[in-house]
């Protein structure tokens, strides 16, 4: 590969950032884990939409919303406990639209227990049929927002007209709301997403600039360096155990195996800090910054981009390396 350095930097650069990626993902999740992050912006995109949004920083209001009722049923606490053990932080709820609709239903049925007699009276006359019970709560019960009480109007009165059934009456008012549910926290993801992207970046800058990561000092560096190169792009071969399964923690540990085999310039030690800090001017704080700036990004992108580009080259390298007839 001497003739193809940009193709050994390109595989060194794929190394480090593929296992800096991995560890990023880890700590990423650790975070939003420990703060519960997570957990609390759902909550408050799920007051923006049952119009409880006036209510977010009062603790003692919130225990008496809709948003608390919903939030505190068992079906609810066992989904969000159960997304903890699994690597899902990027998504903004494992809460299914169908299931939050039969938890916002069951809900409204249980405020006519602590509502006026009308609530109750219609709640026990059998001659109304479920819809009729719903609609008279929505709008009987003070507990519910304006914004909530109109858009539950709007979807009893569209069943109404869809659905002249009284028996599946029910079933068409619990898919229209689970339908609004899912519409509203598809436009709320991409703002969760941009704000979990933040987060990753400023997890992976501060993990560069702690393994000092400098990705325009390592290009230099692999550049100029023949031997380093070659012992590169002969590692980057051996990733094609990562093929059964990308974040595996076999494929983890083969891939630390290949970075501690392989010598590229990163870290703090006195040998590596001289080189990459030959003089101490404004041009090398501004292209260090630049270079960790760089490497940050690169992690950010996440480990499945890179180790499938890494895989890509490893079975090019192998292919090549075979002997041609």
């Amino acid at each position: 590969m001497e003739n193809l350095p940009l193709l050994d930097i390109v595989i060194g650069l794929s190394l480090i950032y593929t296992s800096l990626s991995l560890l990023a993902s880890e700590l990423t999740q650790y975070t939003i884990t420990a703060l519960k992050w997570k957990q609390k912006y759902f909550r408050r995109c799920l007051m923006i939409l049952l119009g409880e949004s006036s209510l977010i920083g009062d603790p003692e209001q919130f225990k008496d919303t809709i948003t608390s009722r919903i939030l505190l049923t068992p079906r609810i606490i066992s989904v969000i406990q159960s997304a903890r053990y699994r690597n899902r932080a990027m998504m903004l709820t494992d809460v299914p639209p169908l299931l939050f609709s039969e938890t916002l239903l069951e809900v409204l049925q249980n405020l006519s227990q602590s509502s006026s007699s009308r609530i109750q009276q219609y709640t026990i006359d059998h001659s109304s049929t479920q819809l009729q019970s719903i609609q008279t709560i929505v709008e009987e019960s003070s507990t519910l927002s304006p914004s909530l009480r109109a858009n539950l109007t709007r979807l009893i009165r569209q069943v109404e007209t869809w659905e002249p059934d009284p028996q599946r009456q029910m079933v068409r008012l619990k898919h229209e709301i689970a339908r609004w549910y899912g519409h509203a926290m598809a436009e709320m993801s991409p703002i969760y997403k941009h704000h979990y992207q933040l987060v990753v970046f400023f997890v992976s800058l501060g993990l560069t600039v702690a393994m000092n990561v400098d990705s325009l000092y390592i290009i230099r560096r692999i550049s100029e360096n023949t031997a380093m190169r070659a012992i590169t792009t002969q590692n980057a071969t051996q990733i094609q155990g990562c093929k059964a399964s990308l974040n595996s923690p076999q494929c983890t540990e083969r891939l630390s195996g290949l970075m501690e085999s392989t010598t590229i310039p990163v870290g703090w030690q006195d040998s590596n800090r001289r080189k990459q800090f030959a003089r101490l001017d404004g041009v090398i704080c501004l292209r260090t910054i630049g270079g960790w700036s760089l490497t940050s990004i690169a992690i950010a992108m996440g480990s499945r981009f890179w180790l499938q580009l890494l895989r890509r080259l490893g079975t090019f390298l192998g292919r090549d390396s075979q002997p041609r007839r």
